[in-house]
This record gives structure tokens, sequence and C-alpha cells, in this order.
């Protein structure tokens, strides 16, 4: 499965608030983003497009779930654990969620 424009927006608005706030480079932060994207898409059978089209609760409910993968992923490895991972993770939903309504 090949990346959209959408994706791609989507990824380096958000990718950029998890290096600053959570000791992640920029390519681990990319590819985790992506990976969660990719993983919620086929959870849901869908496709970026498709999501583009559809209503603003589909699209908040899919931020909602990448960023609850984004956030698992970040508990599970020691290494990106923060003490204000809550608040991190409140940013990165903003900045997702208005990177995909801003048009």
């Amino acid at each position: 499965m090949g990346i959209s424009e959408r994706q791609l927006g989507l990824i380096k608005e958000s990718a950029h608030l998890l290096v600053n706030e959570i000791n992640m480079t920029g390519e681990e932060a990319v590819q985790l983003i992506s990976k969660c994207i990719n993983k919620e898409l086929n959870r849901r059978n869908t496709t970026m497009e498709m999501l583009n089209i559809s209503s603003k609760p589909e699209r908040t409910s899919f931020i909602r779930a990448v960023v609850q993968h984004v956030g698992d992923a970040i508990q599970e490895n020691p290494y990106w654990r923060t003490k204000h991972l809550g608040k991190s993770i409140e940013n990165f939903y903003k900045a997702l969620h208005d990177s995909w309504n801003r048009e």
C-alpha cells in the first residue's frame, strides 16, 4: 500500500510534535505514525481517499484510533516513555486533528 498525499501531510505535521516532546528521532516518529495510520486503515478496510470524503465524526474516530495506537507504542518502548506522556499525546491528537481539518 502506497502513501497518499493526505497521509504524508498528516505524518509530517504530527511527527514534528513527537520529536519535540518525546525522546524520538524524526525517522522514528514518521515510521511510527505511518505504521499506526496503516494499521487503522487496514482495520477499517478503507483508504485515506475514502476517509477524506467521509463525515467529520468518522475522521475524528479514525484520528483518535491512530493516536491511541501511537500512545500504546510509546508506552511499550521504555526509551520513548516520558513523565508527561498524557499531555504529549493530547498535543499530538490536537496537531493531527488540526492538520486534517485545515483546508
